[in-house]
């Protein structure tokens, strides 16, 4: 991925608000998820944690998992929320509670609620260490290019990469976070004279060896280029940002969507 501009809105709020409250729509649909998964727990979690051995407990629980043979369950989103002029969330702008009570803030001409509401699943696993959620997210083909490079180059697999992007996360988080907000947005165009997608797929047609891009194109009905923001609530119930400004690439398929990594 590359790390692209964090927006002004974004910046501000960030550097302002300690912890959010709701704006008394959520309400308006079922919220699942209420409360931080537990991975590490408090004996992983805040001043105890150990990112090595919250990698081991991450191990432990997918020792068994299976690579998705499924679509993901997707949540719903409700209605548009536009925040009070006064409220402190204002300049991030109106925004979607979805039934897991993430906040998803996009413009609805230029993406779906289906590649909204996917991104969010594929963010979801982290938090939870589920890596058959993970990989019901993430395109087929690059699931087998990558664990064939992580094997041949780095001796260890796919499902130990994904552990290692769990407890990197949960580092940022001092622990086991939930997620709490995700902003999409489209991309500004970041090597003049390069399309973004030509651009990022160079970099995994490189580490496959092959014209993997190509590939891509042939098994998809559709190829999105993205730029997101992920913010997440720490065991204390502090909310801060995770990841700012990053690209993110959508693969559409039959109705689906499909990231990569």
């Amino acid at each position: 991925m590359k790390n692209m501009k964090l927006t002004a809105a974004v910046l501000a709020v960030a550097a302002a608000l300690q912890c959010f409250t709701g704006c008394g729509k959520k309400d308006q649909i079922k919220v699942e998820e209420t409360t931080a998964p537990s991975v590490g727990g408090s004996e992983l979690s805040g001043e105890n944690f150990d990112q090595e051995a919250y990698f081991n407990k991450v191990m432990e629980k997918i020792q068994n998992a299976e690579v998705a043979t499924e679509a993901p369950k997707l949540g719903t989103l409700g209605d548009k929320v536009t925040p009070a002029e006064d409220s402190e969330e204002a300049n991030l702008g109106p925004y979607y509670v979805s039934s897991n009570g993430v906040k998803m803030y996009f413009n609805d001409e230029d993406f779906s609620s289906n590649l909204m509401l996917t991104l969010e699943q594929y963010f979801l696993s982290f938090p939870s260490a589920d890596y058959t959620k993970y990989t019901s997210c993430v395109f087929p083909s690059y699931i087998d290019e990558m664990g064939a490079f992580l094997q041949k180059d780095y001796n260890y697999d796919l499902k130990t990469s994904f552990a290692k992007q769990c407890s990197s996360l949960a580092k940022l988080m001092n622990g086991d976070y939930k997620i709490t907000r995700i902003r999409v947005e489209k991309p500004e165009q970041y090597t003049e004279g390069v399309d973004n997608l030509d651009n990022y797929f160079k970099s995994l047609d490189d580490v496959f060896g092959k014209a993997y891009y190509d590939q891509v194109k042939s098994e998809s009905d559709g190829i999105v280029d993205a730029c997101f923001y992920v913010m997440g609530q720490d065991s204390t119930g502090k909310e801060t940002m995770i990841v700012s400004g990053y690209e993110i690439v959508f693969a559409q398929k039959d109705g689906r969507y499909y990231t990569f990594g």
